[in-house]
């Protein structure tokens, strides 16, 4: 394009069309200006489409017969139960595999862990750190339930292996004694 200033062209002058050439720049002008006036009024025309659909919608829910009312508010009432039995299910999946390698039984971070403080959000994502920074807790606190751990010591008075011959051994000998 030229640094000379153009004179815009008005988009309804037919005559001006025909004096200017193809490919001009003029022209070029002219046509960016019609289709910007047609955008400007498609753009017009879906405002008042949107405009008058949501008001068609206000007249449906006003004129709706209370059967009809009965349903939608049905069917929103099951889409959240089963979003909310849907959300359960991930939330408790996550935990589960979040606590494998960690836990000795995933399942005790079930029972140990609240699966309704992890929100999912639309696309069905739960925030895997969190659990896994739960996870962790959980076995930081309470550390017999992580893999490798030994067991505790038998508390004081509890029954100490014997070193001397076992009661089938004394049993044995008494049954052979007999025989001989």
């Amino acid at each position: 394009m030229s640094d000379v200033p153009v004179d815009p062209i008005d988009p309804g002058d037919a005559a001006a069309d025909d004096d200017v050439p193809k490919g001009s720049e003029r022209a070029v002008l002219a046509d960016l200006a019609r289709e910007r006036d047609r955008r400007q009024a498609a753009e017009t025309e879906l405002k008042k489409l949107r405009k008058a659909e949501q008001e068609l919608e206000k007249l449906r829910e006003a004129t709706a017969t209370e059967a009809e009312r009965a349903i939608a508010a049905a069917k929103a009432e099951g889409r959240t139960e089963a979003l909310s039995v849907a959300n359960a299910r991930i939330v408790k999946a996550e935990i589960k595999a979040a606590a494998s390698g960690v836990m000795q039984d995933p399942d005790d971070a079930l029972a140990h862990i609240d699966a309704s403080t992890f929100d999912v959000d639309d696309d069905g994502n739960v925030d895997t750190k969190a659990i896994a920074a739960e996870v962790q807790r959980l076995v930081k606190s309470k550390p017999y339930l992580g893999v490798g751990a030994k067991p505790a010591p038998l508390p004081a008075g509890g029954a100490t292996p014997s070193t001397g011959p076992s009661m089938d051994d004394v049993i044995r000998a008494a049954v052979r004694g007999r025989r001989s």
